[in-house]
């Protein structure tokens, strides 16, 4: 039996046992004793859902640092979740929310230092996750300040507002500033580094904002953000390699951010940074309104996009590219000639040939399939059979 079923079984296992728990807590005196249970085994459910793709990355080696940090992500999470769980059954019940919000935030500022780890693994993007990384470290450390300084008998509202503040600019500063970084060895744009520097003036405004207890108008800060956040997205889709349409619906998404940009400007400095602003009233507030809404549409259509390229077939890659011509016969004649790659015709009967070639690319890991020998992807397991295309995606 395969480590991945192991674990399936035991999640099953885990979700029935918390069932009953569940159930005891409804005819047993110990109705908080079993409802701890319950909670614990939930918690072990789901820590297992989600080592289940890290463990079948852990058989190659090329995806096995991806499922090392996966596990090595969990288990701090699950270990938070069980002392939030039981450290109220001793007498600890206030530091039952100290851990929950623990955990809460170990697991948004993981998910994005994987994420930032997976992206700093592309040589293009080093220095963009490894910024991204940063950020979330120390969006991290700051927010468990904020969450346990009482703690530490530091109390009083002002100073865990600057405590998670200060964690969260400088956790969506390190992202826009990741976003303009984004693909640095691949496109030489220089704007980019437009958007580094505005977005490091307003995490310097921001900061400064945070502690010094400032009551103006943040329209410098705010600006600055506006910079940082229209240069990043417009140079992530222009680094993106698409074509056609799809190329099409990026340049039009970029032309929404920048119309967004300009109308938030335009609010921004008439209203000294929103200040007393009738947005209902006000026609340029409903552009940037408008404008924001088709932003966002084509984002998710660029999401779309992107996951569905994943599968693309690759007809222009290095191993193929000196490919010209095959030499076929005619299916209807049987002359013998050389079909050239895209469209051609025979020479015998005029038969028209439109002919592609493409790399065989495993359809669940995308791994390169040329020259395999066996019937599955050596990476993932998958079947060849299954990654054979349909008819109608040869002509998409």
């Amino acid at each position: 039996m395969t480590l991945q079923r192991k674990l399936l079984r035991a999640m099953l296992a885990l979700i029935a046992l918390a069932a009953l728990a569940g159930v005891a807590t409804i005819f047993v005196p110990a109705t908080d004793f079993m409802g701890r249970i319950a909670l614990t085994l939930v918690a072990a459910a789901i820590a297992i859902a989600v080592a289940l793709p890290a463990s079948s990355r852990l058989d190659h080696e090329r995806t096995r640092p991806a499922g090392l940090a996966l596990l090595g992500a969990v288990v701090p999470a699950f270990l938070l979740i069980l002392l939030a769980i039981w450290v109220g059954l001793f007498g600890f019940s206030r530091w039952e929310w100290y851990f929950a919000g623990t955990a809460g935030h170990y697991v948004v500022c993981a998910g994005a230092a994987l994420a930032a780890l997976s992206l700093a693994r592309k040589p293009d993007n080093r220095l963009a996750g490894g910024v991204a990384l940063l950020s979330a470290a120390l969006c991290f450390g700051f927010g468990v300040l904020g969450i346990w300084v009482e703690v530490l008998g530091i109390t009083g509202f002002d100073i865990l507002a600057q405590l998670w503040g200060t964690a969260w600019l400088i956790f969506w500063c390190g992202i826009i500033i990741a976003a303009c970084l984004f693909g640095l060895g691949k496109h030489a744009a220089p704007w980019r580094w437009l958007g580094v520097v505005a977005s490091l003036l307003a995490l310097a405004m921001g900061l400064w904002g945070i502690w010094n207890k400032l009551s103006d108008p943040p329209m410098w800060f705010l600006q600055a953000l506006f910079v940082g956040i229209a240069v990043g997205v417009c140079n992530v889709l222009n680094t993106l390699d698409f074509k056609g349409f799809q190329r099409y619906v990026a340049l039009g998404t970029m032309a929404m951010v920048l119309a967004s940009f300009a109308f938030a400007t335009y609010l921004n400095i008439t209203t000294v940074g929103f200040r007393g602003a009738d947005f209902e009233q006000d026609f340029a507030a409903r552009l940037l309104a408008a404008s924001c809404i088709i932003s966002v549409c084509g984002l998710l259509a660029i999401v779309i996009f992107l996951a569905a390229n994943r599968r693309a077939l690759v007809t222009h890659s290095g191993a193929i590219k000196e490919i010209k011509a095959v030499r076929i016969t005619c299916p209807r004649c049987a002359t013998k000639c050389d079909a050239h790659v895209g469209a051609s015709r025979c020479t015998g009967c005029g038969l028209i040939f439109l002919l592609d070639l493409a790399e065989p690319r495993c359809i669940k890991c995308e791994y390169n399939l040329l020259d395999l020998k066996s019937d599955r992807c050596p990476e993932c397991g998958t079947p060849v059979i299954e990654s054979m295309p349909k008819s109608s995606a040869l002509r998409a």
